[in-house]
């Protein structure tokens, strides 16, 4: 995954680049297709905030995560992509099943209900 820096208020940092690298191709694995994004780091009073947006052909993704470190906030919107991710990955592959709809499940209790 492509990813742009941007630093508001803040140093730039090669370390803090690097380790948003490490954690977003560890999340990238969920994505369907390749896709490109850009990170945003800022620092308000004593708060900083990281953004990071993500797009694919299939969806836009975004997540903004506040934090006392910013390698904490880091981590933070990371898993809020994650969560993203699989939500849609999800969607995508289950799409056709219409046991996993919700009609689909109510079906199978009342069969089940039924049966017993």
């Amino acid at each position: 995954m492509k990813l742009n820096y941007t630093f508001k208020h803040l140093d730039h940092s090669e370390s803090l680049e690097n380790y948003t690298d490490e954690k977003m191709s560890e999340v990238g694995r969920f994505l369907l297709k390749e896709g490109y994004g850009s990170v945003y780091f800022s620092k308000q009073k004593n708060e900083f905030c990281v953004e990071i947006s993500v797009n694919t052909r299939e969806k836009y993704f975004k997540a903004t995560a506040y934090g006392v470190d910013v390698y904490g906030a880091v981590d933070a919107a990371a898993e809020k992509l994650e969560k993203q991710f699989l939500k849609t990955s999800k969607q995508y592959k289950n799409h056709k099943k219409p046991e996993l709809t919700k009609e689909g499940r109510l079906e199978q209790v009342m069969r089940w209900k039924k049966a017993a």
